[in-house]
């Protein structure tokens, strides 16, 4: 058995590996939505992220799965902290990408982001987002001004980005943010939703947003509203759209709970 022919073997047999790991990664990829299988696919991307670092659309999949993997705890202290995660592994990526150091400022970063970096800079502004919606009152107002600073540079650049991503934020924000700020404005929310719903009407999520955020408000109760939109929800077909399948699915079970909520949201 020659030196090269050893070398051969291994070398075949390391592609084999790979291919398989890849594959795997795939498949449990498609069932993100499946909180096991997404703290699997994590561990896998972070491996291969760890031999080679700076590849910038494994950063943004293992932000989504983070991002989902947040998604499907009731745990607000988990939930905070993937939700960090997610914010963290882009934006670090992010500086990198624009020949930054880790220690730029926010401002600095988002400034000099442009089209070519938008799915970092989107998957860091939604995590970002996300982590502000259920952070403690105080750390929440403090975030405000750096939520604004990311999701305002998306929508400047490109507000359709994922299924009308910054409109769908925006639709939350005006909704949900502290009436302290003085930004709370529910006809604002109610616009922002229907533009992302224009966008992207196959993101089940959006309607999901819709229904909690502005039907359900105080300030709105619009119960015929809440009703049609979770419906809406539920009667669609979650696979309509490979790219966010997983997302969907997971929007119909957040509808489902919405609806057995329905009588606390609008006693």
């Amino acid at each position: 058995m020659t030196t090269k022919w050893i070398v051969t073997v291994v070398g075949a047999l390391g592609w084999v590996l790979l291919q398989a790991q890849s594959d795997n990664l795939e498949v449990l990829w498609s069932q993100r939505d499946n909180p096991e299988k997404a703290q699997e696919a994590i561990r896998l991307l972070e491996m291969q992220l760890k031999d080679n670092p700076h590849q910038p659309d494994k950063v943004v999949r293992l932000a989504r799965l983070y991002y989902l993997w947040g998604e499907q705890t009731d745990e607000k202290s988990l939930r905070l902290e993937r939700y960090n995660k997610a914010f963290k592994a882009c934006r670090a990526e992010l500086a990198h990408q624009l020949g930054l150091s880790e220690k730029a400022k926010d401002e600095e970063i988002v400034k000099r982001a442009s089209k070519e970096h938008l799915p970092l800079l989107y998957w860091a502004a939604a995590a970002l987002g996300r982590w502000a919606k259920h952070a403690p009152f105080t750390q929440k107002v403090q975030a405000r001004s750096v939520v604004r600073m990311f999701w305002d540079r998306v929508m400047e650049l490109h507000p359709e980005y994922f299924f009308g991503g910054a409109y769908r934020f925006f639709g939350g924000y005006y909704a949900l943010v502290p009436a302290i700020t003085g930004e709370q404005d529910v006809n604002k929310s109610r616009e922002m939703f229907e533009k992302s719903l224009a966008a992207g009407p196959e993101y089940l999520e959006t309607r999901v947003l819709y229904a909690e955020a502005y039907a359900a408000h105080p300030k709105v109760r619009n119960l015929e509203l809440f009703r049609k939109l979770l419906q809406e929800v539920l009667q669609a077909n979650p696979e309509v759209n490979p790219e966010c399948a997983a997302e969907n699915r997971l929007a119909q079970r957040k509808a489902q709970k919405l609806l057995a909520q329905e009588t606390e949201l609008f006693e």
